[in-house]
């Protein structure tokens, strides 16, 4: 009996964390949305390499580098706590597929989802 209700624990476990990459709207592949980013900020980020970014389950990357971290999604906002204890980065959901992102280079920047 105790055997089965484990199964069943796990079972449920899996489900509920995979349902999380789904609820999740800013996993995938985003650039640079040069037309709504100050001209300033662009240059900044292209500066830091940081012109296209991607989000999976364990964190964010842009080239080389990688940020693991755990997301907690809000109701407007998904934030990347960072496994290194360094903080969070903070990624605003807006509308027509953009996101607007706190980089660590300490700009804002919106993103488009890469068709």
């Amino acid at each position: 009996m105790i055997g089965r209700l484990s199964l069943v624990a796990l079972a449920v476990s899996v489900w509920l964390l995979g349902g999380c990459g789904r609820s999740n709207p800013v996993l995938g592949d985003w650039e640079l949305d040069r037309s709504e980013t100050p001209q300033g900020t662009v240059l900044v980020v292209q500066a830091a390499g940081l012109e296209t970014l991607s989000f999976d389950r364990g964190g964010a990357r842009s080239g080389d580098t990688e940020i693991p971290g755990d997301w907690v999604v809000e109701e407007s906002q998904a934030r990347l706590v960072r496994k290194d204890g360094r903080g969070e980065h903070v990624v605003e959901m807006l509308p027509d597929d953009r996101i607007r992102v706190e980089l660590p280079v300490g700009v804002s920047a919106v993103y488009r989802r890469k068709p």
